[in-house]
């Protein structure tokens, strides 16, 4: 026999009295329907009630977690004033912003390219486990099928926006739902290669263009972020994503910008004119200097080039000022985690080569730090040797979200909290298979597919101009650091077909419209 939901009135409550009694004992005056009706209600608030309170708790963590503002910048090296990289760089907004936290000061990509090693920091998995190892191999096919960072954040109850460049192109996650809203590229001042440097080499060009800084995609891609900081609802923790394209090339920024370098006052880089005499023929293919370094000797342009870069970081540094001001201005300023990270280093002629796409320090070095409320403390910096696959552990342990499975690489809290603290790990980049450098406090090694090597002792040789790899003395740091290297690694997703394919900024160019690019997607589906 089913159980009512009321039983009968007791001795003296019935008969005549049209009251009832509820289960929980409560009298109740009779009307029509009333008595049945208002205890199923009494019913179905004492079992929503705890649903509802579980509800209500949920919320209040979620609005008690730390927002994140991860800051990608692409194509930017040392050449900042606190790394030092260049004794003219001037860049005191992206200073200012290290300094509220701590920094990284020996940080490395874990590929020297946009593609993978975007792919690797977003998913927290190594070139030779996906087969992301270059610009030419694609990541959508693997991506799609993995919890990369901005589709954990959104899973676990973040409001996820991102703008500019975060992945390497609009179609590298393989699917559309990993966003609250996606932005993508703003539209531009000259988006196409002018030729200004008369090398006619594509994007590979420089020059002041005519137009102010607010006609540049990344100071509408500053004003986007800015506004979101100070009008995003509150009752959700957010994940901001803010993607800077320069200083990828074309180098072409506002006259302002070259005005603040002078090209009489320019230094070049610091070189060694016979830096390849001992470096393996697969370390020289790399560098290939009968290229970009050829061109640029025999065009006069090295020194405008630098300048061009110079500028390009400065316009750079400006936006960087103006998004940190934003910020100071918002409701979450106190709260805000901040996570700025360049996606690899880039070479002006050192060891005769250009771009990324090499093994050696400059194009594997990076401008990286976080800051944490809390946790950090302002003005400190780590000489640890960490890398990207570092960051999807620590946000997860920032932010108390739990670890995906798949990610294996160590969290960088310990340093966080103590810059000073022990640290074991060793710092692994890859430009193709089998291909790979490994890093620590002293050393770097290098190891090419065809088993030649480099070695060197950055405590006597910062700019890598000295290979020791053939020194009967160096065999065991060589072994320690090979043991990081994989035993077995991926089939490129290209096929092996894929090169570098430098394309450009990554994305399509953005169409004209209200700010936002024919990529935008306005939320996750």
């Amino acid at each position: 026999m089913k159980k009512s939901f009321f039983r009968q009135s007791p001795p003296g409550l019935s008969g005549g009295s049209g009251k009832g009694v509820c289960r929980e004992g409560v009298t109740l005056a009779a009307r029509p329907g009333g008595f049945l009706r208002s205890c199923v209600l009494m019913q179905l608030s004492r079992l929503l009630f705890p649903l509802l309170l579980a509800l209500s708790s949920l919320t209040l963590q979620a609005a008690d977690k730390p927002d994140v503002l991860f800051i990608a910048v692409d194509d930017l090296n040392d050449w900042t004033s606190y790394l030092g990289g260049h004794p003219q760089a001037k860049t005191p907004n992206i200073d200012r912003l290290v300094a509220r936290g701590t920094a990284f000061t020996n940080a490395h990509c874990a590929a020297p390219a946009c593609n993978p090693s975007r792919a690797a920091l977003m998913s927290g998995l190594r070139p030779w486990t996906t087969g992301i190892y270059t610009n030419g191999d694609p990541a959508q096919g693997v991506l799609k099928d993995v919890n990369t960072i901005n589709r954990h954040f959104l899973a676990s109850g973040y409001n996820t926006l991102g703008g500019g460049k975060i992945y390497h192109n609009i179609n590298a996650e393989g699917r559309k739902d990993t966003w609250t809203e996606w932005a993508g590229l703003f539209p531009s001042l000259k988006e196409h290669e002018e030729n200004m440097n008369g090398l006619k080499s594509g994007h590979f060009d420089w020059g002041a263009v005519e137009g102010k800084p607010s006609d540049m995609g990344d100071y509408k891609l500053t004003d986007w972020a800015v506004n979101h900081l100070k009008t995003a609802p509150t009752d959700k923790p957010l994940f901001l994503a803010v993607g800077y394209v320069k200083p990828h090339l074309p180098w072409y920024v506002p006259h302002e910008y070259f005005d603040r370098f002078p090209l009489q006052s320019i230094q070049l880089p610091t070189v060694k004119e016979d830096d390849l005499a001992d470096i393996p023929k697969a370390g020289v293919k790399m560098a290939g200097p009968e290229g970009d370094h050829a061109k640029v000797l025999k065009s006069d342009q090295w020194k405008k080039a630098v300048q061009a870069y110079l500028a390009t970081i400065s316009f750079l540094d400006d936006q960087v000022g103006r998004l940190l001001d934003g910020l100071d201005a918002s409701p979450r300023k106190d709260k805000t985690i901040i996570v700025w990270w360049t996606d690899h280093g880039w070479a002006l002629g050192e060891k005769q080569h250009w771009r990324k796409f090499a093994l050696w320090e400059e194009t594997t070095r990076t401008s990286f730090a976080i800051t944490a409320p809390g946790i950090t403390q302002p003005g400190t910096s780590s000489a640890a040797a960490v890398d990207y696959t570092n960051i999807y552990p620590t946000l997860c342990e920032l932010t108390g979200l739990p670890l995906p499975e798949h990610v294996k690489a160590a969290s960088l809290v310990p340093l966080l909290k103590d810059p000073k603290a022990a640290w074991d790990h060793v710092a692994v980049c890859s430009h193709g298979k089998r291909n790979h450098a490994a890093r620590d406090s002293q050393w770097r090694y290098i190891r090419y597919a065809d088993g030649t090597e480099e070695l060197y002792d950055h405590s006597k040789d910062p700019y890598e101009w000295t290979n020791l790899a053939n020194d009967a003395a160096s065999s065991e740091v060589k072994t320690r650091l090979a043991a990081v290297f994989p035993k077995e690694e991926a089939k490129p997703t290209s096929g092996g077909k894929g090169g570098n394919g430098d394309g450009g900024e990554g994305e399509k160019k953005p169409g004209k419209g209200k700010g936002k690019g024919k990529n935008a997607k306005k939320k996750a589906e």
